[in-house]
């Protein structure tokens, strides 16, 4: 990961100068000031989650069976466990010995063949007897920001200052009728948004639907569908799994993915996150997955070099975020597990009746992609959801390093290339990215990697790339032909500034098509940044 020897500060220079700066105090749907100024951004040193590794025969658990004492491991929740039956024959004779013992399950899972129960029952009436195998409960909670990164790093972010309508700029297809999406959150509060939405609502935590702590998942749900959302006339159903606090468990979280499947969602949103990988969960998530429902969920905020569950089981669609510029919003967790970077800082949504709020975090991200999916389906009845899927991931735009990387994992979700992708003759030629390697030494020669890619829907003619260093002489490529979405790479090499001379120096570049009357967003053609090590 990270080399600790060198912290790199990489800005868009169009960024330089601007001077407001960004507060994540109130991240939690508080209002707050969307105007963020740039300033240097570090290559953070990414930490793996302190959360060790769960060693069953410590625990009072043996290979899921009970032994004479529990200690109940970091995050899980205490004096509570979740059994699961190989057979319902087993499941159903369990609860009938509880109810002959005037005993009462916290909850249960038919579905699964699972139950939540207070740890003390599992000693009056042994699992063991009935082939269950035994698991903890797990924290999940609202994704929380990270206060390990310096509060300059976090100013350096360019925040959107819009709703998801305005970024997206209007319906990407359909406006989601006939989509059903599940958001498995903190409830959600009236407001004017919703006036028009179909809405189910379910309470798993007794909070109140709209209770207190509802506003996440009120913002969730506001970028998703209503009047200001992506998919606005989209059908949702909001199921509360979060408490006031933003807290819930693994149980609920997989309740919630089942009752969701089973009421018809086609698409489920996650933006709640956890490190510890509850096997329940995973089943959850493979029950839904096997069903055909599309779940989506936030990477985490945490900065580690791994992502949360659910993100990071298979078949969820992991979703890390990005600023106003493009780039990676320095909070996520990275990992090449991630699919799709999409908007994730100072979003508008929906707060308290009829106001807004400033929100930022993957929670908000993730659902920029649960509303292109639901605006893809609705748009087409034929259309399965691996193909809605395909159709995003086939016309992202190109960051960090080329190809798949663990800060944005396919690349960055854009809306003008899933609309034009059926309309011939579009050519846009775009400069995707500027990328040193975050190992780069201080004081050693290293590669600059610059990114060329074609976002248009036709064959590019050749084209030339001009590439600056500190103001220098040009240094000049030919980039030949490329097909639609296709990248090609060039390197140039310079010196890193030695470690504590806070040296810096400055990188642009600019991709020049032959025709320039052609193409039809010029404005992607250059980039700048600027690395400096201290």
């Amino acid at each position: 990961m990270k080399s600790a020897r060198l912290v790199v500060f990489l800005c868009a220079l169009a960024l330089i100068g601007a001077g407001m700066g960004y507060v994540l105090s109130h991240w939690l749907n508080q209002p707050q000031d969307t105007n963020l100024s740039a300033s240097a951004m570090p290559e953070r040193s990414l930490e793996r989650s302190s959360i060790a590794p769960r060693s069953d025969e410590s625990l009072g658990l043996v290979q899921g069976r009970l032994t004479p004492s529990i200690q109940f491991p970091k995050n899980a929740v205490n004096g509570e466990l979740v059994m699961q039956f190989e057979s319902r024959e087993d499941y159903d004779a369990y609860l009938t010995a509880l109810a002959s013992k005037g005993l009462k399950p916290l909850g249960t899972m038919d579905r699964l063949l699972a139950l939540r129960i207070q740890s003390d029952m599992a000693y009056r009436l042994n699992p063991n007897d009935y082939s269950a195998q035994l698991d903890f409960s797990y924290e999940i909670r609202q994704p929380l920001p990270t206060t390990e990164i310096p509060p300059e790093a976090l100013a350096s972010l360019k925040g959107f200052g819009a709703t998801a309508k305005q970024i997206v700029g209007g319906l990407v297809e359909g406006d989601g009728s006939g989509v059903l999406v599940a958001v498995l959150d903190s409830g959600l509060q009236e407001h004017s948004q919703f006036n028009e939405v179909s809405i189910d609502r379910i309470d798993s935590v007794g909070a109140g639907i709209d209770g207190e702590g509802s506003e996440h998942g009120t913002s969730v749900a506001s970028i998703i569908l209503g009047s200001e959302g992506i998919a606005p006339n989209t059908d949702l159903l909001a199921i509360r799994v979060l408490d006031a606090k933003g807290i819930g468990n693994s149980y609920l979280v997989a309740d919630g993915i089942v009752q969701a499947t089973d009421m018809g969602a086609q698409i489920i949103n996650l933006s709640l996150a956890a490190y510890n990988d509850s096997s329940l969960l995973r089943q959850a998530v493979s029950y839904a997955h096997s069903q055909g429902v599309l779940l989506v969920a936030a990477a985490g905020n945490d900065g580690y070099n791994q992502i949360a569950y659910p993100a990071a089981y298979e078949n969820v669609i992991a979703v890390t975020a990005v600023d106003a510029s493009g780039r990676q919003a320095i909070f996520p967790n990275q990992s090449t597990k991630i699919d799709i970077a999409a908007p994730g800082v100072s979003i508008l949504t929906a707060n308290e009746e009829r106001g807004l709020v400033s929100f930022t975090g993957t929670s908000a991200a993730a659902p920029f992609v649960t509303g292109t999916l639901a605006s893809l389906l609705s748009s087409d009845v034929s259309m399965t959801a691996t193909q809605a899927v395909d159709t995003i991931k086939s016309y992202l735009n190109e960051a960090g390093s080329a190809g798949e990387d663990a800060a944005y994992g396919d690349g960055v979700i854009d809306w003008n290339r899933i609309r034009e992708r059926d309309t011939s003759g579009v050519m846009d030629l775009a400069l995707a990215d500027i990328h040193l390697d975050p190992s780069a030494l201080p004081g050693t020669t290293m590669p600059i990697e610059v990114t060329v890619q074609n976002r248009g829907t036709q064959w590019t003619a050749v084209s030339t790339l001009e590439v600056v260093i500190n103001g220098g002489e040009p240094v000049t490529f030919t980039v030949a032909s490329l097909g639609p979405g296709l990248i090609t790479t060039r390197n140039v090499y310079t010196q890193v500034p030695a470690e504590g001379s806070e040296e810096r120096f400055t990188i642009s570049a600019r991709v020049i098509p032959e025709n320039l009357n052609d193409d039809v967003r010029l404005e992607n053609n250059s980039k700048g940044a600027y690395y400096q090590a201290k």
